[in-house]
């Protein structure tokens, strides 16, 4: 697949979420119970590890989403949701449906009306596949509510002005979902500069939220993580990117920080002192990064890819992998943030400029111990691309990197290779399997418990999905 624009980078997404998003990508999520009755929020609102987060339809089959890019008339690009129905089989391409508007993520999972059925969130375009932008345009974010059918048609959130939604959460623990909306421009100085919002679940079936409220999130950047990560039942948020205007900052002016964290409460989320362990720079900027709860505790963890440390001789962004735990007193003050990199013992591989190891990554129970396991993107591994899984130690202390393998595009035939994440359970077995994009379409490697993957990948063709076809 193409590789994805700044819109698209992330984080949950999760949410990546599927979550909040983050790094090259990421999902944010939430659901109700199976009755669609009322019930404490859950802790982690990303997607990692609540299951029935991925079923749109509640037909026991996890269901794959993603942003596509397709080239359209004079060469341009557009890109498009793409949503493929699990199955006992695997991906149903027959029952693919594609969203044909222009869109970007981050893609953002959450029952937003309570009916008790999973929805998804994306943000509109203000152009049309030509690239023409329409007078007066502005992002919008949409639903597509699920239900026994499946996602309907997308619905516009009811919101003057723009509305970029960056992340799903229970920022002040009702059990309603909430989308945070990041703003536009950091500084008082910029003209075209508009608030943060939050639009407060539940929705209706028109797109309006319950109420929407200004926000002044003062923060440089437009990547956004959620999660509970401090486990006191309401979702706190960290916003994180590259401060603008580092150049021609006015003499005297207060400097808009790189990262901006904000703890949940009933009265709405407040400013908090940002966590430890963020200094995650690579040359394009601060990656945003990921949430999931690596240990299985039930407090969710921040999953921060970066440029690496390695000698001058490997080259830049390299890439690493922090886990920075979730604890009763906020993320960083519990347990000892573990780095990983491809010169940890058990890991394959070695340490190269731009490989970026870590710069997306997920959790999910693949092996169906119990214990989360981990998946880590490479995006640049000799050009092409790998992940690697690192199971979760059977004493619940998080990854094992003894035991960690890797796959990569060239075992395959591809000419490249990245896992979507979360690891979502296509085919209803009870393990989360992994979707992987390569230059052909979809590949799935199902979980089980003997080993992973569980068989031999099964490859959807992206030509049967609406795909663009690449190799």
């Amino acid at each position: 697949m193409v590789a994805s624009r700044s819109a698209l980078a992330l984080l949950s997404c999760a949410a990546l979420l599927l979550t909040g998003c983050a790094g090259d990508g990421g999902n944010r999520d939430g659901t109700a119970d199976g009755a669609g009755k009322s019930r404490p929020a859950p802790r982690d609102r990303d997607g990692r590890s609540e299951p029935g987060i991925g079923d749109f339809d509640k037909d026991g089959y996890d269901d794959f989403v993603t942003v596509e890019a397709s080239r359209v008339s004079g060469g341009s690009w557009a890109w498009h949701v793409v949503v493929v129905p699990g199955s006992k089989s695997g991906l149903d391409a027959g029952r693919a449906t594609r969203y044909s508007d222009v869109y970007s993520g981050p893609l953002l999972r959450g029952d937003l009306d309570g009916d008790g059925f999973t929805d998804l969130v994306a943000t509109r375009e203000p152009w049309g596949p030509d690239g023409k932008t329409e007078p007066d345009a502005l992002y919008r974010a949409v639903i597509m509510f699920g239900g026994t059918n499946g996602l309907g048609e997308p619905v516009t959130v009811a919101a003057e002005r723009q509305f970029l939604a960056m992340a799903v959460a229970d920022v002040n623990g009702d059990g309603a979902l909430d989308l945070i909306d990041r703003g536009k421009g950091a500084q008082e100085k910029d003209r075209s500069r508009i608030r943060g919002r939050i639009a407060y679940g539940p929705f209706d079936r028109d797109g309006a939220p319950a109420r929407l409220v200004g926000q002044e999130w003062r923060a440089a950047g437009g990547g956004t993580t959620a999660g509970d990560f401090d486990g006191d039942g309401f979702h706190d948020l960290l916003f994180t990117g590259a401060p603008p205007y580092a150049d021609d900052e006015e003499p005297g002016s207060d400097p808009i920080p790189a990262a901006a964290y904000f703890r949940g409460g009933p009265d709405g989320p407040v400013p908090a002192a940002v966590p430890k362990g963020l200094d995650n720079g690579t040359e394009d900027g601060v990656l945003t990064p990921l949430a999931g709860d690596v240990d299985g505790d039930g407090i969710t963890d921040l999953l921060v890819g970066g440029g690496g440390v390695s000698a001058p001789a490997d080259g830049l962004d390299t890439g690493q992998l922090a886990i920075v735990y979730g604890a009763k007193g906020g993320p960083g003050t519990g347990r000892r943030t573990t780095v990983y990199n491809q010169e940890t013992p058990g890991i394959p591989g070695d340490s190269q400029g731009n490989d970026r190891f870590g710069a997306v990554s997920g959790t999910g129970d693949v092996t169906g111990d119990g214990h989360p396991d981990l998946v880590v993107n490479t995006p640049g591994e000799d050009k092409a691309g790998r992940f690697t899984l690192l199971p979760g130690a059977t004493d619940g202390s998080g990854p094992d990197p003894s035991r960690a393998t890797a796959f990569d595009a060239a075992a395959y035939g591809w000419e490249s290779i990245k896992a979507t994440l979360p690891p979502l359970d296509i085919n209803g077995d009870g393990h989360a399997d992994v979707v992987a994009e390569t230059s052909g379409g979809l590949l799935l490697f199902p979980g089980g418990e003997a080993e992973f993957p569980a068989g031999d990948p099964k490859l959807t063709r992206a030509a049967k999905v609406g795909m663009d076809v690449r190799g």
